[in-house]
């Protein structure tokens, strides 16, 4: 329906201009020097010259080349001064070209209105002359300026247009790195347990005999794995919901499941110390009130602490997790020591996990710091309690 409407337009714009230039006229079509044309010449030519101006969008400028070499008609007919085909050609250009081709268009508008003035004042002076001259200079600048401020709305439109994709591109960007972030500290966690924990239960399960104690050991081993896996499933739906939702929301999946906050670091090292892991935590100062996108931040540190324990320090390994609650502030340490003999169970080191922590860390307003610390690995971080720059997020 649009494109009909601007195509009716179109034809009204053209029909009107042909009009106008034909009610001017009066059917006078006497030569310069003598002579007259057929009646029917002035009309035919002038409705196939401005019909033309139905394509002077995609050709602005040969349009108007064409509607100002028409507009010199009153060279040679004296009583003929066509204009609004020049008019409407010199408003397509101001629309749509640069400004010194525009203004050069301008200009040249002002040759065959001229003449076509010269042939109107005809004997009475040139006052008459130039006050004509004037008066349509003045009609000529002012559908040059409508046409040039369409085209600076047009262009603003566009940029507007530009940002607001690059705004929604940036924003899908931000939003995929996060969960990216999110889905890995998930499952590096649970399933590294999982994973430590398979291995032991299949070992223990080879080397004794059927009447061996260990049997219980090994059914602990696998209630923890099989923990393990249901929350990792559980947020992993979680995510999911996130990545099909149309935008980002709290529990999109209606499954009511909300992000771990620090009250659940102590289910996180339980989880860990069934997992073979020797873990100390140690909590100093007064606990305050912190933004959840801080507690979450807060709580992936630890995790991937309690991660990297697993993989690199195998069983045994010995890890402190300290809290340190400042006016403000909340700094947090993992420090892990691997266990006799190393990791035994092969998982493999993706190097992301840190680099994710940090670029999370960030967008929190806090800051991430992780390296050799004596017999161990040391992960340290400083989080704001107000979550400055967690609206980035």
């Amino acid at each position: 329906m649009t494109t009909r409407r601007r195509s009716v337009g179109e034809i009204l714009v053209v029909g009107l201009a042909v009009g106008a230039d034909l009610y001017v006229h009066g059917g006078d079509s006497r030569l310069r020097g003598g002579g007259e044309l057929p009646a029917w010449v002035v009309p035919v030519v002038e409705v196939v010259v401005l019909a033309t101006l139905l394509l002077r969008w995609r050709y602005p400028y040969r349009v108007f080349a064409l509607q100002w070499c028409w507009a010199l008609a009153g060279l040679v007919l004296p009583g003929f001064a066509p204009f609004a085909g020049l008019l409407v050609a010199l408003h397509a250009v101001a629309c749509r070209a640069p400004a010194r081709y525009s203004l050069a268009v301008l200009a040249a508008s002002l040759v065959p209105l001229a003449v076509s003035n010269a042939n109107a004042a005809g004997g009475v002076g040139t006052r008459f002359f130039a006050a004509l001259c004037l008066a349509w200079a003045v009609v000529l600048a002012a559908v040059w300026a409508v046409g040039r401020l369409t085209h600076l709305a047009e262009r603003r439109t566009q940029l507007l247009e530009e940002l607001r994709e690059r705004d929604a591109a940036d924003a899908v960007r931000a939003e995929r790195l996060r969960l990216a972030r999110e889905l890995h500290d998930i499952v590096a966690h649970t399933v590294s347990a999982m994973v430590l924990q398979t291995a032991g239960a299949r070992a223990r399960l080879t080397a004794g005999p059927d009447d061996d104690p260990t049997r219980a050991e090994v059914v602990a081993a696998l209630a923890a794995v099989e923990a393990s896996g249901v929350t990792a499933m559980t947020e992993m739906h979680r995510m999911l919901g996130l990545l099909r939702a149309d935008s980002p929301g709290p529990d999109p999946a209606g499954d009511g499941v909300v992000a771990p906050r620090l009250a659940d670091v102590p289910h996180l090292l339980e989880a860990s110390r069934a997992s073979g892991l020797d873990v100390e935590h140690v909590v100093d100062g007064a606990p305050g009130r912190a933004d959840p996108s801080v507690e979450l931040t807060a709580f992936r540190v630890v995790q991937e602490g309690l991660a990297n324990a697993i993989k690199h320090g195998g069983a045994g390994a010995l890890v402190r997790v300290h809290e340190l609650w400042e006016p403000g502030r909340l700094r947090i340490t993992v420090r892990s020591t691997p266990g006799i003999g190393g990791p035994d169970h092969g998982l493999p080191a993706g190097g992301h996990g840190l680099r994710g922590l940090a670029e999370r860390a960030a967008l929190v307003g806090g800051r991430i710091e992780s390296g050799p610390g004596g017999d161990g690995f040391v992960l340290r971080a400083e989080l704001p309690l107000d979550g400055s720059g967690a609206g980035a997020r």
